[in-house]
């Protein structure tokens, strides 16, 4: 069956935790106890699927299981867009002969690939979770807590955050309910998935360390492309910041005042911007303070609420 996840990801704080559960609970909605998930990841030793931009997994929860391939989608500024297609199975060996044969690519031969993949990583992790009704739209949102692990068990990553997961509705609206959350401090944006950090977990690119080139933004393009543009540098230099490189602090104030310069052109031509004139001096006078500590600033309050603005007025200019 085919699906396409329309998701955002907020890295959370253990700290923050409780006040972010109590707000969900205020809000119409039906929960779902705490959960235990296993997701079972596999590659080819030569990365084949991850060369064709696709994803392979088993999830299993209660005794049931199903397959997974993710294919090619897009990411803006951590609003995750992916097509997936989800086959059930009655125990958990892979069997790629069930998904739609279009999806593979021409000559694909399946019988060898099944008999070259093997796990690469897997995720463990307890999950709680709310259906959120939110202005006109039904969202899925599950706090996951555990842990990712390569396929030899021998490196590990925490996993901490929150997924809010569009079920019927608008995307805005995904939006709008994170920029409620975000009232308090201890989230983040998350531009990667859980399976993302395990590949580069399995691959042994986690503790690399590589500066950002900031590019300049191109301003005779759309709104709609600078919003982009702008929100995809952002992202790139504060994980740059946060991996400890100290050249990336100095590249944000720049991004924030392309951002600056992005709402002082449009004034007034673009709503969701309104609140940035406020926020942004605020913002950047933090970033320029000389003990700025990239793991507090990044998961403040203020920080999430700026690049929500943004997302939001991209997802409308999008329409």
């Amino acid at each position: 069956m085919l699906s396409v996840e329309i998701e955002l990801k907020l890295e959370v704080k253990p700290d923050a935790i409780s006040a972010v559960r109590q707000q969900l609970f205020q809000f119409p909605h039906h929960y779902t106890s705490l959960q235990y998930l296993t997701n079972i990841y596999f590659e080819t030793a030569d990365n084949q699927l991850r060369r064709w931009d696709m994803g392979l997994r088993i999830r299993g929860f209660d005794g049931q299981y199903e397959m997974t391939m993710k294919t090619a989608g897009k990411v803006i500024g951590g609003l995750h867009q992916r097509p997936e297609f989800n086959v059930p199975l009655s125990e958990p060996v892979l069997e790629l002969a069930q998904f739609p044969a279009h999806i593979w690519p021409e000559n694909t031969n399946l019988v060898r690939l099944q008999s070259q993949l093997t796990e690469l990583f897997r995720t463990d992790f307890t999950r709680e979770k709310w259906r959120v009704n939110y202005g006109q739209s039904d969202i899925e949102v599950v706090l996951d807590q555990g842990e990712i692990r390569s396929g030899n068990h021998a490196d590990i990553s925490p996993i901490c955050e929150f997924e809010l997961e569009l079920v019927s509705g608008n995307v805005s609206d995904i939006l709008s309910l994170a920029t409620e959350l975000a009232t308090q401090n201890g989230l983040r944006l998350a531009n990667k998935s859980k399976a993302a950090r395990g590949y580069a977990l399995a691959q042994g690119l986690v503790q690399q360390t590589v500066p950002c080139v900031l590019k300049e933004p191109e301003w005779q393009q759309s709104v709609t492309g600078l919003l982009s543009e702008i929100l995809k540098q952002w992202q790139k230099q504060e994980e740059s910041w946060l991996a400890g490189l100290p050249e990336s602090k100095a590249a944000l104030s720049r991004v924030l005042d392309w951002v600056k310069q992005l709402s002082e052109k449009q004034s007034g031509g673009l709503p969701e911007l309104a609140l940035l004139p406020d926020l942004l001096p605020e913002l950047a006078e933090a970033l320029s303070a000389a003990d700025a500590e990239s793991g507090k600033l990044c998961y403040s309050a203020l920080w999430l609420r700026c690049k929500l603005a943004l997302m939001q007025c991209l997802v409308m200019q999008s329409r």
